[in-house]
C-alpha cells in the first residue's frame, strides 16, 4: 500500500500522515489513533525504501528502554539533571553489553527511551518504516506489553528483558531474565541461616517482573521456614534511592523491628544505609542489610554489601546473540533462558546471638 492510498482510505492528506508518523505535536488526539489503528491493519510500511521492500536488511537493531509512568507530568528525567542511563547501575551496562555484542556481529544499535505512552508511538513508528531489523525491550510493565505482542504478530523480531517468559506461550519471541526469584531464595535463605526471623523487605516496583519475583522468592521462603509474612514487614519501593531511604525510615517507626532488611537492589541500600546513619544504626551491628544486583559500587559502601550477583551483561549478550541469529535467518526464535543469581557474602550482614543482639 502507498502513503496516497492510505490518505485516500482514512479521507486524510499524506501530510497529515507523515505529521502523525513523526510525532508532530499539532495532530489531534483523535487522528493519531484512528492513523495508527489503520497503519497496523494494513501494516503499513511508510518511507521504506526499495531495498528494504525487497527484504535487504539494515543491520541495525533498537534497543527499547522501558520507563513510562503515566501519572508523573511530566516524566522526572525530563525535568530534572537525573538520567536514565549514565551511571545507572540496571540499564548502563545492559546498553554497553548490547552495543558491544551488536557491533562485534556487524550490526548498528539504535538507543531508544519511551518515558510516556506517546513515545511508544515513536517506537512503532521506527519499526513500521523499517529503520531496524529487530529490537530488545528492557523492563516492559503490563501497559506496554500489547504493543509489544502486536509487534510480534506483525513478525517483527523481539528480544525481551525482565519481561515474564509466561507469554511464550501466545507470543513467539526470545524472553531472558534473571533468575530473580532463586536469588532472593538465597538471600533471604542467608538471613535465616544467620539466626534472623524479623526480617523486612524493601521491594522494587512491582509492575517490573524483576520486582514481583524478587518479592515471591522472600514470602515463599519465609512461609517454607514457618515463619509469618505481615503487612508491616514489606515497604513497597520502586528501585530508586529515595524510596530505600524511606524504607528504612518506615520500618523503624513501626512496633516490630526487624533485625535484617532485604532491599530488592543496591541502588536502594545507599538510601537505607542514609536512612540507618540518621536513625543512629550500626550496621551489622544493629540491623543486617542485603542487596540485589552486586553493582559497581556495591563492594564499595561502608560496610562492603552483602548483596546477590546477576550478570547484566551476560544477559544483555544472549538477548543480542539470539535476536541477531533470528534476523539472519529470516525466522523469529521461541527462546527463554535465565541467568544464574550468586550469593555474595561480605559485611553488611551479622548472625544473631541466641539472646536475640547480633554478633
Amino acid at each position: 500500500m502507498r502513503s496516497e492510498d492510505l490518505a485516500k482510505l482514512l479521507g486524510l492528506s499524506r501530510s497529515t500522515i507523515s505529521r502523525v508518523i513523526n510525532n508532530y505535536p499539532d495532530i489531534p488526539q483523535s487522528t493519531r489513533e484512528k492513523v495508527w489503528k489503520a497503519i497496523e491493519e494494513y501494516n503499513y510500511a511508510p518511507n521504506a525504501s526499495a531495498q528494504k521492500l525487497a527484504g535487504v536488511k539494515n543491520k541495525m537493531i533498537a534497543i527499547i528502554l522501558l520507563d513510562v509512568k503515566d501519572n508523573e507530568e511530566p516524566h522526572h528525567v525530563k525535568s530534572t539533571d537525573d538520567t536514565l542511563i549514565h551511571d545507572n547501575p540496571f540499564f548502563s551496562p545492559i546498553v554497553s553489553a548490547v552495543s558491544d555484542q551488536a557491533n562485534k556481529m556487524d550490526y548498528y544499535v539504535l538507543i531508544s527511551i519511551a518515558y510516556s505512552k506517546e513515545d511508544l508511538k515513536k517506537v512503532q513508528s521506527i519499526f513500521y518504516q523499517k529503520i531496524i531489523d529487530g529490537a530488545i525491550f528492557v523492563g516492559t510493565q503490563e501497559a506496554e506489553n500489547e504493543l509489544i505482542f502486536k509487534l510480534i504478530e506483525q513478525k517483527h523480531f523481539i528480544a525481551m528483558i525482565d519481561t515474564s517468559e509466561v507469554y511464550n506461550t501466545n507470543h513467539n519471541a526470545i524472553y531472558i531474565n534473571a533468575d530473580n526469584y532463586e536469588g532472593s531464595v538465597k538471600a533471604v535463605s542467608y538471613l535465616l541461616e544467620l539466626g534472623h526471623t524479623s526480617i523486612g523487605i524493601i521491594t522494587g516496583n512491582l509492575n517490573k517482573l524483576s520486582a514481583k519475583e524478587r518479592l515471591a522468592g522472600f514470602e515463599t521462603t519465609l512461609m517454607q521456614h514457618g515463619i509469618e509474612m505481615t503487612k508491616d514487614a514489606i515497604y513497597h519501593g520502586d528501585f530508586t534511592e529515595s524510596s530505600g531511604y524511606e524504607g528504612v525510615k518506615y520500618f523503624f517507626r513501626g512496633p516490630n523491628l526487624p533485625t535484617a532488611i532485604f532491599v530488592s537492589n543496591d541502588t536502594m541500600v545507599i538510601g537505607a544505609y542514609k536512612a540507618a546513619s540518621e536513625l543512629g544504626l550500626r550496621i551489622p551491628e544493629d540491623i543486617s542489610i542485603i542487596g540485589f544486583d552486586n553493582s559497581f559500587f556495591s563492594s564499595y559502601l561502608n560496610p562492603p554489601l552483602t548483596t546477590v550477583e546477576i550478570s547484566f551483561s551476560d544477559i544483555a549478550k544472549k538477548a543480542t546473540t539470539l535476536l541477531i541469529e533470528s534476523i539472519e535467518k529470516e525466522q523469529q526464535r521461541g527462546i527463554v533462558e535465565k541467568v544464574n543469581a550468586t550469593l555474595i557474602k561480605r559485611e553488611s550482614c551479622q548472625a544473631i546471638k541466641s539472646d536475640g543482639e547480633t554478633k
